[in-house]
């Protein structure tokens, strides 16, 4: 009798036949669909498992919902790698770039910007020179004995605080571990050759600046010197998309504004090897990019006339 009054009551089995199909739903998806979903079955019913999935958005018919969240954790680990990313760039980016802009942006100081003067070479003796290949020609052939060159081929401003192309006693060791190790009086920073057609330019003048910005980090006393990229032959640059002078001379605006005239000055040797119509003289280069070994000359007598002395306070 009492089945039958079970039967007579329509909510009753409706309620029945929901939980039991609710049950087989939870069952057939115990390892698919709800396999997020970790249940006692003792003490709980596979159902329970549609009602959670039912909340989170997960419906039986839902495709494989446990590459849904591999894909979820994985974006996860993305959206943390893409955070520590900012990170970084803020710290070794964006901050250096805003102490760089200080340094342009500061008042203008009492005494007038300084002018450059003629020296002798001993003016290098105290100073290091860093750059790619170009500035390998000027260690090889310039005659600056005295003076500590950290430059090698290929060099470019990405990569310029990660490799270890500086050496010290015999050892290789990063640009920042060998600007710790002993003071200078002056930077001489020439590069950018390598870094024509990657990326933009101001991407390139972002990690350009930050490295002149570090550079005063490092050597807070050092006169920085900030030079112009050495343009290419005509030949090379009016059949060369990326490596031709336009673009050069575009980036060498944007590094001449990093200069104040007072701790940060840009010198443009392209003054003294360029022809009259602002190509690199054909007659100085073996491949319209170098310098002939004998060439480098012009390069130094440039910087000889292109000292700076700091009054002493």
């Amino acid at each position: 009798m009492a089945i039958k009054k079970i039967l007579k009551c329509k909510i009753t089995i409706l309620l029945l036949l929901g939980w039991f199909f609710l049950s087989l739903v939870g069952f057939w998806g115990k390892d698919t669909v709800y396999a997020r979903y970790k249940i006692n079955v003792k003490t709980t019913p596979y159902f329970v498992s549609v009602f959670e999935g039912v909340h989170d958005g997960v419906y039986p018919w839902s495709q494989n919902t446990v590459s849904s969240w591999e894909k979820w954790d994985e974006a996860a680990k993305v959206s943390e790698k893409e955070l520590m990313l900012e990170r970084w760039k803020e710290r070794y980016i964006t901050v250096p770039i805003r102490e760089a802009q200080d340094i342009q942006q500061e008042a203008v100081p009492e005494n007038e910007p300084l002018e450059f003067v003629t020296v002798d070479r001993d003016y290098f003796s105290d100073a290091i020179f860093i750059g790619d290949s170009r500035t390998v020609g000027l260690f090889e052939y310039g005659g600056l004995d005295d003076t500590t060159f950290y430059a090698t081929v290929g060099m470019n401003v990405y990569d310029l605080w990660n490799e270890a192309f500086c050496e010290i006693d015999g050892q290789k060791v990063t640009l920042e571990q060998a600007l710790t190790a002993r003071e200078y009086g002056k930077i001489y920073f020439q590069i950018g050759i390598n870094e024509m057609g990657r990326g933009t330019v101001d991407g390139f003048m972002e990690a350009y600046a930050a490295s002149v910005a570090r550079f005063r980090e490092l050597q807070p006393n050092a006169v920085i010197f900030v030079q112009g990229i050495m343009k290419v032959a005509k030949e090379k640059s009016d059949s060369d998309a990326i490596f031709n002078n336009a673009g050069i001379s575009e980036r060498n605006e944007r590094i001449a504004a990093l200069a104040d005239g007072v701790d940060i000055f840009y010198i443009d040797m392209n003054e003294a090897v360029c022809d009259e119509e602002g190509n690199l003289n054909a007659e100085l280069t073996f491949d319209n990019i170098h310098l002939f070994g004998s060439k480098y000359g012009a390069w130094v007598d440039f910087l000889l006339s292109h000292g700076i002395m700091k009054n002493e306070s």
